[in-house]
């Protein structure tokens, strides 16, 4: 393999206060009576210090190096919206970094959904669209980049996101080199989603975990890993063009400074170059297909399925997801925080908490909640989407039972009132032929 994207993950959610049923908070602003800012303060500004300031030092040092030697050192960023907005509150430092790294043209930002949502899984995209155009707007904002390359939440791509992602103007999505949808092929090139014109980037798991979950597993018959290793068995693989792609947190949050870690990050991009390995951006290469592929089913970055079960795999889940979308028309009508807040609700991360699993992806899973288990995960935030709902029936003065559209066999939008039921029409027509049924609902 001659060339290499590297590149991370960056986000923080905002979490469901971990004692919701227990410790309820009835007279607060909307925000904080869901939302523990206290401990996503705590969590940003510890993962700030060991991580995100350190780790960008590092990268901004080896880009500068690498144009003094006459190499380049290229990285690309995928950025949630949650966690730019957190860096607003508790690190305004870590954005003007970022801003940095985007001025030396050797940093590409993907665009992603703005809450780091589940959003793309439901049969109704519209709030999905909203997301995705809201933070590609943020990262125009804040980075002065227009992203061409879509990373959905974690890695969740099939034939149906690729499509709307290519109707919505990328050139390229990020998804898992999965087996089964590889067949045999090597990850390590730039493909094309049959069907569309959209390239298609695949995420090489083997080298990208040797470094998520590896590095500092003392146990592993490659430890230490370092850069010079690693930077071989890039050069060794098969293919033309592989993706490395990684949390941030794992430079020094995951894997702690005493690890060496940073240190391996620092030393990575001269070792490539030394072992012939050409560094990247995706909007550089997404032109070169080598070969077309039928995304033919779901696939992620998680656990030993790889596929959509990591959020939406059990009853909990199903029950969580449930009340999130039938909450979704009253705060779309209430609008500000609400509205907001609602969006939180939507963020992966509290499905992520409810996965009931066992071995190495329950460890995952548990080592990333605030909560005590999956179903103290379940019981909060259950009990919280369920109070928040309630709360902005009240304020509407709603006490009836919403509609629920079903089309086709699948489940679509909901509405609690005539009036929402109009306003959704102008943008689904094809509810109209219920019209009938909605006003016998509405009396």
């Amino acid at each position: 393999m001659r060339h290499v994207s590297l590149g991370f993950e960056v986000h923080q959610p905002f979490r469901i206060r971990k004692d919701f049923l227990w410790n309820p908070i009835y007279r607060s602003e909307v925000l904080s009576k869901f939302f523990d800012d206290s401990l996503n303060k705590e969590v940003f500004e510890r993962v700030k210090r060991k991580c995100y300031i350190p780790a960008t030092k590092i990268i901004l040092e080896e880009i500068e190096r690498g144009e003094n030697e006459g190499y380049d050192a290229k990285f690309f960023y995928s950025v949630s919206g949650t966690f730019l907005e957190q860096a607003e509150k508790w690190g305004r430092e870590v954005i003007e970094l970022l801003q940095q790294l985007s001025y030396t043209k050797k940093v590409e930002f993907l665009s992603q959904t703005y809450y780091h949502s589940v959003t793309s899984l439901w049969a109704d995209l519209d709030e999905w669209k909203e997301q995705v155009k809201k933070h590609r707007e943020l990262i125009r904002e804040l980075f002065g980049q227009n992203p061409i390359t879509f990373e959905n939440t974690e890695l969740l791509a099939n034939f149906r996101i690729a499509s709307e992602a290519e109707k919505l103007g990328f050139k390229a999505i990020v998804t898992e080199g999965k087996e089964s949808l590889l067949k045999g092929r090597s990850p390590n090139h730039v493909y094309k989603v049959k069907g569309t014109n959209l390239s298609l980037f695949l995420r090489n798991y083997r080298l990208s975990d040797d470094i998520a979950f590896r590095f500092s597993n003392r146990n592993w018959d490659q430890y230490p890993l370092t850069a010079k290793k690693f930077a071989d068995w890039v050069s060794w693989s098969e293919g033309d063009t592989g993706m490395i792609f990684v949390d941030y947190e794992t430079f020094g949050e995951h894997h702690w400074p005493e690890s060496g870690i940073l240190d391996f990050l620092r030393w990575l991009p001269r070792e490539l170059y030394k072992a012939n390995v050409k560094m990247i951006l995706p909007k550089e290469v997404y032109q070169n297909v080598y070969d077309e592929l039928p995304l033919d089913q779901t696939v992620s970055w998680a656990d030993v399925n790889k596929d959509e079960s990591s959020w939406l795999g059990n009853i909990m889940q199903w029950a969580y997801d449930e009340m999130v979308r039938r909450t979704e028309m009253l705060a779309k009508e209430l609008g500000g925080d609400y509205l907001k807040a609602w969006r939180y609700f939507t963020t992966s991360d509290h499905y992520y908490y409810m996965f009931l699993g066992t071995g190495g992806p329950a460890e995952v899973h548990s080592y990333f909640s605030s909560f005590n288990s999956p179903i103290d995960a379940f019981i909060n935030e259950f009990y919280a989407i369920t109070l928040f709902q309630e709360e902005m029936r009240t304020k509407l003065n709603i006490n009836n039972e919403p509609f629920i559209f079903h089309l086709n066999g699948q489940r679509g939008k909901e509405v609690w009132t005539l009036k929402q039921f109009y306003d959704v029409v102008k943008t689904h027509p094809e509810y109209k032929e219920l019209e009938k049924y909605v006003r016998e609902w509405a009396k």
